[in-house]
Parts: structure tokens; sequence; C-alpha cells
């Protein structure tokens, strides 16, 4: 298996979260499997070898396409069968906002094609990225896509956006009503600003912030209610509910070794 992640280049970062590819040999004896999780943030893929199968509570089956994934609720499972290379784009949740004037809202749990999302530009992009030879050259593709439409920041929200990612990157416990405080708002005018902007009420935006934080926590002596009470839960029976909630497992079962999480991404691959 061949797994990369990329950060962007400096003048992208407020826009971009990360690039990546995975690589690996799939075939019907050796099935690869990710279960993915609930997550904030939307992303870009490009399936440029192979094919994956995708399955939910709300989609029973169906193929994972290039294309714009939004932020999502729902966990799924995706398999595939045979030797696969996908990359993909991590973006922020306000970035649609910010770059294309699209509304976050638009896309939670949702997902579109490259054209329906910009048009003929998105469809270019997707073919330059399909015929590209490796990587790298797929990397640099999408850094000059982006740079593109630098042109079309909208600079009113650029506060609130700083604090989106202030918290994707680094979750702390803090109250929608203080978040609103900062920013000089109501609350009811934060809440419809932060949801344009992220896809989701603040709350819901927090909860799975906070739950992607805690994926990679290292459990000691079998305790979950260390976890559970260092983030905010009220007891192990709060922090189980919500977690199989977004996962679609049980905490008990996740952090068994049988589970391994790929850092900063709401996907596990089951080993």
């Amino acid at each position: 298996m061949k797994h990369q992640i990329i950060a962007p280049p400096q003048h992208l970062s407020d826009y971009i979260r990360m690039f990546w590819f995975l690589e690996f040999d799939a075939s019907p004896e050796n099935i690869f499997t990710h279960l993915s999780f609930a997550y904030h943030c939307c992303e870009i893929t490009f399936c440029y070898k192979g094919q994956f199968k995708v399955q939910s509570a709300t989609n029973p089956t169906s193929i994972l396409a290039s294309g714009i994934y939004g932020q999502t609720l729902h966990n799924s499972t995706i398999t595939s069968d045979q030797s696969f290379g996908i990359f993909g784009i991590y973006l922020y949740p306000y970035t649609l906002k910010q770059l294309l004037g699209i509304p976050a809202c638009a896309l939670t749990n949702q997902m579109l094609d490259m054209r329906a999302l910009c048009g003929k530009t998105g469809e270019e992009l997707e073919e330059k990225i399909m015929l590209a030879t490796n990587n790298q050259e797929r990397v640099s593709i999408a850094i000059r896509f982006f740079e593109s439409l630098l042109k079309n920041i909208q600079s009113e929200n650029t506060a609130i956006c700083r604090s989106i990612k202030t918290l994707s990157n680094n979750y702390n416990l803090v109250s929608v009503n203080a978040l609103a405080n900062n920013h000089y708002l109501s609350l009811r005018q934060f809440e419809r600003k932060f949801k344009e902007l992220t896809g989701f009420a603040p709350q819901k935006f927090l909860r799975i912030v906070r739950f992607n934080a805690l994926l990679t926590k290292p459990i000691l002596n079998n305790r979950l209610i260390d976890i559970a009470l260092d983030f905010g839960f009220y007891d192990e029976a709060h922090f189980s509910r919500d977690f199989k909630e977004l996962s679609g497992l049980s905490p008990k079962k996740y952090f068994k070794t049988a589970y391994k999480a790929a850092s900063d991404r709401g996907i596990v691959q089951v080993l």
C-alpha cells in the first residue's frame, strides 16, 4: 500500500487542508475495506485507477465516482477488489463558499461531479488529473486550479473562517455563545453565517470535530472513561452513543488494534 499526505503551499493553506493519495493492489482474495466516518470537511476525490463500492445506511450500494463530497454526518463502508489509485484534496468547510460562492450547506451529505460544481473548468480539471502520470503532477495541476480561484475570495467572512480553521485543526471545548460573542454577532446571526460556511449548525459542527479529534488518542488500561471526560462527555454511556452514531462502531471495537486510524482523516482501514 502507498499512502501519502502532502501539505499545500502556504498561499493556499487557508483553503486546502491537505492533498493525499492512496494506491493498493487489491484483489478478490485481498479485498480492501475502509470505514468512512462522519467528517466536517468536504473533499474532492479523483479515482484515476480501479473502482470502489460504497455502502451506507442512506445509500445501500453505489460506485465511488470522482467528484466533490460534502461534509457528512453519515458513516459508510468503501471496498475494492481490484488494484486502485485515488487522489484526494481535503478542503476547509468554507472553501467553496469563499472561492466559488457555493454555500457549504448546499453540499452537506451530498456529492457533485466536477462539471456540476464549476462547469467546463471542473470537467477540464478532472481530465487533467486523470491523465497525469504521477501524483506530484496531480498536486501541481490542483494547485494551479485553486490559484486561479483566489481572485474570487470573499473577505467578508475572513474572521469566522479563521475560527473555523482553528477549530478544524485544534479542537478545544468552547461554547457556541462564546464563539458568537467573539465575532460580535447575535447568536442567531452567528448560527446562520456559520451554517452557510460549514454546512452544519455550530453545535453539530463542534460535535463532529470533537469526534474526529479523539480518534487517534491513546487509550490506557482500556479506560474509555478517560477519553470521554477529557473531551467533555458526561459519562462513558454518552460517549459510546455519540461515537457509534458518527462511526457505526462502538468505541470498544474501534480502539482495538484491528483498526488503524488514518491521521487527521475520518477514515479507518480494516486490517
